[in-house]
Order: structure tokens, then C-alpha cells, then sequence
């Protein structure tokens, strides 16, 4: 890598592949140097050397209330408490990406198990290997239910899955035909999922054993045989490349950077391989493309709920349901669109919510803590940047920094009583533009 490895960079490594960026991840990072700094998030390991045991959901409490292990909005929080409490945010980063790429909601499969399985899934593969990941998903009982894969059987195939593997999952729309559905559909006949005794079961009698056409080869494809004709396809690696780039780094990757990283997904056996290369490449520390893209719901959330070290509550992830993500049940098998779609005037106002009601409940100590306290002739842009820092907002603008450093001065800087002040200058930065923003 030929850029420098400054604050700058970590910040923006660290905005990407995580969910919230603190001042001794920071300083950990710069000891470890970028190629150390990649290579333990790509690990899974702790920055800091930091180790955390968690909880099992029944163990944890919300609102001071259980958690139940049968509730899906329970399950919902105990995910979100995963993602707080994580030293591996990268693998909880990846684990969401799949769950928006492997769309499936709980409102079709109404199982939680189910879910849960498909989501350890996720988890076990976030960074392996995407071609047995595909073989994976395409037997997983989750996904089987959502796309009706028990409905598919010789002489009468069901086309869902078969389409969505392709459109969505693999090739991208446009590299296939509504042949190759009818064809792929054949080849993945005779498997169910028996829900009564919880099995994935094939029964030879449905599967159609013909040969089968499939983007341009013949064989008697079954769900093995098939899926590796999709990986000869030039499309797949292309598909998959623009996906990372547009979740990791530009809303819109030149060609030149997809043909790149294409080129890598091709080789590579895993997508942790991948994401390494990216992550030491000139190109993804391109000052036009930091704090360029727009935060989830999730991200927004978690980031703020870390910033403040806010007590677990279940009201959190309804909270990112109203800003248009809802763990466990996208909208359709498409997932969330996200980008600009994220703040749309009603979810751009539920996060403003979301920031009134944290700013409410910000201890008095956390206000009073060294975190919080300036030297005494600090000037109220001191305060802005070193409250901004701590909020997880490290590249704040000019006229946002300039708009806030009025209202610190105007409130509480060179006021007896602070706490009100402060509070709503943490609210106003965490509404800011470069707030929604990583």
C-alpha cells in the first residue's frame, strides 16, 4: 500500500467493517500497523487483545424484564447485543450482508430455530467460501420454506428458488433466461424439509434425473452439479464484487474496481481473501469515498447505543424497524435497498427520534467523566470535536462543526449549569449529516 496509515485511515477502516469507532481501537490499530490491523478483523480477533464471553439470551435481561428465547423480538435484541458486544465486528458485519443477500423473513417462516440456524449460518460463512456457502443456503431449512423448495418435484418443478438463486443469490439479472429457470428448477427437484421431524429429506422417486440445459451446458444436473455451472459463469464473480464494493466502500465502484476485485473473488477460496486485498488497497482509502456512504439502521443504532454505553432495551430494534430495518424480516427476498433509501423522510425522522430519546438517557456520570471533561479554557469548538470523537463522529464538516460550536457556546460552555447543554449537543451531533454517514 502506498498511502499512509494515519488516524484518517484507520477511521475510515474501521467506520466500514465495524459498527463503532472508538478512541482505543484507534490508537490499537496504529501500534499494529494496517497489514496486522486487516488481518485480525478479517480473523475475527480483538484489536486490543480485549476477550469477551457472551451471554446466552436467557441469561441477559432488557427493560430489567427476561429475554425469552421463543420470541422473535427477543431474538431481534439478543442479535443486536451480539453486534454491541462483539471483538469481531467484522463477522457481524459479514453475517448481516448475508442475511440482506440470502433474504429470508420470519413472517413466512415462522420459526425461530429455523432463523437462528440460518443465521449461525451466516455467522460460520461469513467470511469462508461462497460456493459452499450457496451449497449451504440451498439446503437450509429457512430458505427452503421462504422459497417453497418443497413444492419443487419432478414433472411439476417450482420455479422460485431457481430463480432467486440466480437473480439474486449468484448471476445478477440479465445473465441467465426463463429457460435456464426451468432447467435449474428441474435439477434441484426432490428435496423437502419435513417440518414435523425437523429433516431435510431427498426422495429420489421426485427428483428428475434428465438431462438438463443450463446456461449453455447439458448434464444430468442435480443441486450439486448445478450450482458449479453457475460458478463458471463470468457474471458470478462480477455480481458478487459489485455487492462487497457497494457495502464496503462506493455506492457506485467504476468497472475497472469490480473487473478488479471480480478478478480476486475468482481466485481466492474465501471471501475473507478478498476483503484483505480490498482493505490494503490505495483505491479503498480514496478521500472521495470516506464518509461517502450512508450508515443502516442497525449501524446507526448500535454505533450510538456504544458511543453511550446505553443498557440494553428492546425498544432499540424497533426503533431501526422504524428507520426501515428490521432484523430477521426484510422486506422481500430482494432484501433492503439501501444507499439513499435509508434516509427517506420518514426513516430520516425516526432516526432523529431515536437520537432525542438517547439524549434522554444519558447519565449525569457519563457527562461528568474524563471522557467529557475539557480543560477550562477549552473553546467551544474543543467541545464539539472531543464530543463528536466520542460519539463515533470523527470527520465532522466545517458548517456542521461551526453550527454546533454556536450552540455549545450558547448553552453550556460558559454556563454554571452544563448538563442540559451538553446533552442536546450530543443529540444535535448525533442528527448531523456526518452522523448518518461512514
Amino acid at each position: 500500500m502506498g498511502a499512509a496509515w494515519t488516524e484518517k485511515e484507520v477511521v475510515h477502516l474501521l467506520n466500514r467493517t465495524g459498527f463503532y469507532t472508538s478512541k482505543t481501537d484507534i490508537e490499537a490499530c496504529l501500534s499494529l500497523g494496517q497489514a496486522e490491523t486487516v488481518r485480525r478483523l478479517v480473523a475475527g480477533e480483538s484489536l486490543t487483545g480485549k476477550t469477551v464471553s457472551l451471554q446466552s439470551i436467557t441469561e441477559l435481561t432488557a427493560d430489567g424484564k427476561e429475554m425469552k428465547a421463543d420470541s422473535i423480538g427477543d431474538q431481534q435484541t439478543y442479535w443486536l447485543y451480539r453486534i454491541l458486544n462483539t471483538e469481531a465486528p467484522l463477522i457481524e458485519k459479514m453475517t448481516l450482508f448475508w442475511h440482506g443477500h440470502f433474504s429470508t423473513s420470519f413472517s413466512k417462516v415462522n420459526d425461530i430455530p429455523l432463523m437462528l440456524r440460518q443465521n449461525e449460518l451466516f455467522r460460520n460463512y461469513a467470511l469462508g467460501n461462497f460456493h459452499e456457502l450457496v451449497l449451504q443456503i440451498g439446503k437450509d431449512p429457512a430458505m427452503m420454506i421462504y422459497l417453497d423448495v418443497n413444492s419443487n418435484r419432478k414433472g411439476k418443478p417450482n420455479e422460485n428458488y431457481a430463480r432467486e438463486v440466480m437473480e439474486l443469490f449468484t448471476l445478477g439479472i440479465g445473465n441467465y433466461t426463463e429457460q435456464d429457470i426451468k432447467e435449474t428448477a428441474r435439477s434441484l427437484t426432490g428435496w423437502s424439509y419435513d417440518r414435523k421431524e425437523g429433516q431435510i429429506k431427498f426422495n429420489k422417486g421426485q427428483y428428475d434425473a434428465a438431462n438438463k440445459t443450463v446456461l449453455g451446458e447439458t448434464g444430468a444436473f442435480n443441486e450439486t452439479t448445478v450450482v458449479d455451472v453457475f460458478f463458471k459463469q463470468e457474471a458470478l464473480p462480477q455480481f458478487i464484487a459489485k455487492k462487497l464494493l457497494k457495502w464496503f466502500a462506493t455506492d457506485e465502484p467504476p468497472q475497472e474496481w469490480v473487473d478488479l476485485v471480480a478478478g480476486d473473488v475468482s481466485k481466492d477460496q474465501t471471501i475473507g481473501e478478498v476483503l484483505t486485498k480490498l482493505f490494503m488497497s490505495d483505491a479503498f482509502y480514496n478521500p472521495d469515498i470516506q464518509g461517502a456512504l450512508i450508515k443502516t439502521p442497525i449501524e446507526y443504532v448500535a454505533g450510538i447505543l456504544k458511543a453511550f454505553n446505553i443498557p440494553l432495551s428492546k425498544g432499540f430494534t424497533q426503533s431501526a424497524r422504524k428507520m426501515g430495518m428490521e432484523l430477521f424480516l426484510p422486506p422481500d427476498v430482494a432484501g433492503w435497498r439501501g444507499g439513499t433509501t435509508w434516509l427517506m423522510t420518514t426513516n430520516l425522522l425516526s432516526r432523529f427520534q431515536f437520537a432525542e430519546s438517547i439524549a434522554k438517557r444519558l447519565n449525569n456520570n457519563l457527562l461528568t467523566s474524563k471522557e467529557y471533561a475539557l480543560d477550562p479554557l477549552s473553546k467551544p469548538e474543543d467541545y464539539v470535536r472531543q464530543y463528536a470523537q466520542n460519539a463515533g463522529v470523527w470527520n465532522m464538516g466545517e458548517l456542521s462543526a461551526k453550527t454546533l460550536a454556536k450552540y455549545a457556546n450558547d448553552t453550556f460552555v460558559y454556563a454554571k449549569q452544563k448538563n442540559n447543554g451538553m446533552k442536546g449537543l450530543l443529540q444535535l451531533i448525533m442528527i448531523s449529516p456526518e452522523a448518518q454517514m461512514k
